[in-house]
């Protein structure tokens, strides 16, 4: 292990050793060799010569090295060994035919233990001599008595490529430069700058001076310039101590000044003067002739004018320098009379029930610049036919007129006097008004102004004017108007503009002063998103669809035109619809929705700058139309109708099967051949009895209801069949018993009621009539005479008889006891019914049906 580390200690060493020697080497031959230019500094596109020599005499160790070792290089690049030769065992050579570069690193190398031993280096520069200078001006300064210099500038003429010095000779000389009177004295710059200065002992004399330019390859010379001290002066800034108003002139300023210490006369010099009103930007410089060592006057000013201005100087000559800016002074010019006329406008409402018109005028403030001066008030002459004054302070002034054609004067006035007179018509309300524009466009012209152009009417017009207001809810039309030139077609109004507001434009063409009809447009000069969005309502509801509406939104909401309206509706589970509507329209129809269903309804109001949302509104819709109700109720009405309609013609078409169904035709005793045939016998007995009655005999009628109550109370029999024992022996005591019960029934208590029943004699009564006692039978009671009915007694017959009985009643087949014992019994064999029907001949002609 030992061994090993002093092994690599001696390697260590021998590595430092042979470091050491290379490095040592390297000294030896840079200390071994000589290069040799032609010339470091070549003009551009010379040849360039160098020689390279071994000085073996000089050197420790003799390497003997052959001159074909050694290898030239410019700026690390390898020359070709055609520009290379050998003279002898000791020197190589290059030359480079044209040398084009401004700088360049020459090396020579040689060839040592296959690398590369640097020999010798020299930089090499190229360019062109200076060329002649020329002196462009010289400027003396006078600082104090002690202090007096000269500069100069000069023209260094094109780039030498080379480093190059200036240096300014002035020789101060006897007379005019005819004798040198002291040595030159001088400064030197670079071409950096091309002017310096040179101290001097007297200014007040001439100086000869010229410039020189050197460099590595040759000097120039500029020519030699004469100068007075004195007349290249440049003298310090004068000082403005006052400016006031120049009480004759109301354009001029007055000004007192001072000269500075160096300028002998203020004749031989010469002045400037820049001034500008308060709020312009750009100065106007003018030359100007002080009146003297101490006050000087600048006139063409506007009056009531507040200037500023600054004066400076030089010598009389071309080639004396301007002095600086004096010290800037502020100063007002005073005032005169007003120089420009107004512009005046006027509005004119329509006549009131008195015949009279509200007419407002309206005029532009002058500008300051025509105002000259403070503007007191405004003088308003109305000849209506006797002139009127008026005065005021306002930019406006109202009157209310009686119809008719005016011409109205107004003009501003001042301390001074008063403005031309500006005057305008007011026409009559029946006078010939003249045409309009045809076409008026407005747009945006960016924030707050707006782009009026129109085309010109077919006549000639004299000028234009445009009228705008704010069209709001909140605020009121103030009219703002500006005139516009004949040879206009367009117009630019910036005044009272706000974005988002709407304005009404109006544009009057002018025919020789007399308005014309106007043309009108509105416009935002801005637009924005609406304010808000309008509030939504249902106004019919349907199964499947929806009408909504909304008002039209503010005019102050709106912030721009509404383009139009997006209604958005969706239910919980559907997608979200939407409709889009004009922006005119105020109400549409969501249809394709579904039976009763939850929808949520909004708006979104737009405009060419943005949209708003309004609030939602919940709409639930109908399950049944009410339409559908009603016109279900109507096909069941007309079918019922159909029905009804058909079932009446049936009935109509089949009535006498329907009424012999259900109103059998009942034989009416009326119409019977019986009730036409009377015999000699009963009808000498109705005139008997006729003739024993009053003329104004009563007629029993009988209420068969009332008839039927009462017999139902007693017992009668049958004429048909078996009939039960009578309970009566005879007739009499029947009578009788039907009588009893007539007394006992409460409703016939009234006694000739009761009297007219007690008379009747009632079926029971044929009981007692015997076949042979039916001829000579006389009835003296009371006839029974049917009162309305054609059928009374069937019809008492049918309510006293059970039906079931009636109807079986077809004959008499059985006569009961007649109460004297004069009976027919039964027999065994069957009663004959024609013998019973000769027995009794009124039924023989009775016709049953």
């Amino acid at each position: 292990m030992a061994a090993n580390v002093c092994f690599s200690k001696l390697e260590v060493c021998f590595l430092l050793v042979h470091l050491i020697d290379a490095g040592a080497a390297s000294v030896l031959w840079e200390s071994c060799s000589h290069m040799t230019l032609s010339s470091p500094v070549l003009q551009l596109g010379n040849p360039l010569r160098a020689t390279c020599r071994m000085k073996n005499e000089d050197c420790a160790f003799d390497y003997r090295v052959n001159p074909t070792d050694i290898v030239w290089r410019m700026n690390e690049e390898e020359i070709s060994k055609n520009h290379c030769s050998a003279l002898h065992d000791q020197v190589s050579t290059v030359i480079i035919p044209s040398f084009n570069q401004l700088k360049g690193n020459l090396t020579c190398y040689v060839r040592y233990n296959e690398s590369l031993q640097l020999l010798q280096w020299a930089e090499v520069k190229a360019g062109f001599p200076p060329r002649k200078p020329r002196l462009l001006f010289c400027t003396s300064y006078w600082t104090s008595f002690s202090i007096q210099s000269i500069a100069c500038n000069w023209d260094p003429g094109p780039d030498a490529y080379l480093e190059t010095n200036f240096t300014l000779h002035i020789s101060e000389t006897i007379g005019k430069c005819n004798a040198r009177y002291l040595e030159p004295r001088n400064c030197t710059t670079s071409r950096i700058k091309n002017s310096c200065m040179v101290l001097v002992s007297n200014l007040v004399s001439y100086h000869d001076i010229w410039v020189t330019a050197k460099n590595g390859l040759g000097t120039e010379t500029s020519n030699h310039m004469c100068l007075d001290g004195m007349l290249i002066v440049k003298f310090n800034a004068p000082q403005i101590i006052e400016v006031k108003q120049n009480a004759r002139q109301s354009d001029c300023l007055l000004g007192e000044w001072e000269m500075p210490m160096e300028m002998v006369k203020h004749s031989t010099a010469a002045f400037e003067i820049q001034y500008k009103a308060l709020e312009e930007d750009r100065w106007i410089q003018v030359p100007l002739t002080p009146i003297n060592s101490t006050f000087f006057r600048q006139c063409n000013l506007s009056p009531y004018t507040e200037y500023q201005l600054k004066i400076r100087c030089k010598q009389k000559t071309d080639m004396s320098p301007w002095s600086e800016w004096s010290n800037v002074k502020t100063g007002t010019t005073s005032e005169c009379a007003p120089a420009q006329k107004l512009q005046v406008w006027r509005s004119i409402e329509a006549l009131d029930p008195n015949g009279t018109r509200r007419v407002r005028l309206l005029w532009k403030p002058l500008k300051k610049n025509a105002a000259n001066g403070k503007i007191l008030g405004y003088r308003i002459s109305l000849h209506e036919p006797e002139i009127q004054a008026y005065n005021t302070s306002n930019l406006d002034y109202s009157f209310h007129l009686l119809d008719g054609h005016y011409r109205i004067y107004v003009s501003a006035y001042n301390s001074v006097g008063e403005s031309p007179k500006a005057d305008i018509v007011i026409p009559s309300s029946n006078e010939i008004e003249f045409p309009s524009l045809s076409h008026l466009f407005a747009s945006s012209n960016g924030n707050s102004s707006l782009l009026m152009q129109w085309e010109p009417p077919s006549m000639t017009t004299s000028g234009y004017v445009v009228e705008w207001c704010v069209v709001s809810e909140k605020i009121a039309c103030n009219i703002n108007w500006q005139s516009v030139p004949a040879n206009k077609t367009k117009a630019i109004v910036q005044d009272n503009i706000e974005q988002m507001r709407l304005y009404k434009i109006l544009v009057y063409p002018l025919f020789d002063g007399l308005p014309g009809l106007p043309a009108s447009t509105q416009a935002y000069s801005k637009e924005g998103a609406p304010r808000c969005s309008p509030a939504l309502r249902s106004k019919q509801i349907w199964k499947t669809k929806v009408q909504i509406e909304w008002d039209e939104l503010p005019i102050d909401d709106r912030n721009g035109f509404i383009r139009n309206y997006t209604v958005l509706y969706t239910n919980k589970n559907g997608k979200l619809k939407s409709v889009v509507v004009n922006g005119k329209e105020y109400h549409c129809i969501l249809a394709g929705l579904s039976a009763n269903t939850e929808y949520e309804v909004t708006i979104m109001a737009s405009t060419d700058a943005g949209s708003t949302i309004g609030s939602n509104l919940v709409i639930t819709t109908k399950t049944i139309d009410d339409g559908e109700i009603e016109a279900f109720l109507m096909v069941i009405f007309s079918c019922s109708l159909l029905m009804a309609l058909i079932l009446i013609a049936a009935c109509i078409s089949q009535w006498h099967r329907i009424k012999k169904h259900f109103w059998p035709n009942i034989p009416d005793p009326a119409n019977s051949t019986l009730a036409q045939w009377m015999p000699k016998q009963s009808w000498q007995d109705v005139k008997d009895l006729q003739g024993k009655q009053s003329p104004k005999a009563q007629v029993q009628v009988v209420d068969c209801r009332s008839l039927t109550k009462a017999i139902s109370k007693s017992k009668y029999y049958w004429i048909h069949g078996n009939y039960p024992k009578s309970e009566f022996n005879t007739l009499n005591e029947a009578n009788s018993s039907i009588r009893q019960s007539f007394q006992g029934f409460s409703s016939w208590q009234n006694s000739t009621q009761l009297q007219h029943y007690q008379n009747l004699h009632l079926a029971p009564e044929y009981r007692n009539v015997t076949i042979n006692q039916y001829k000579k039978h006389e009835n003296s009671a009371s006839p029974i005479v049917p009162s309305d009915s054609t059928q009374p007694l069937l019809t008492c017959l049918s309510q006293m008889i059970p039906s079931e009985e009636y109807n079986r009643l077809s004959m008499f087949h059985r006569i009961p006891d007649n109460g004297h014992g004069n009976t027919l019994q039964e027999s065994n064999g069957t009663v004959d019914e024609q013998e019973l029907l000769h027995s009794f001949p009124l039924l023989m002609n009775l016709n049953v049906g």
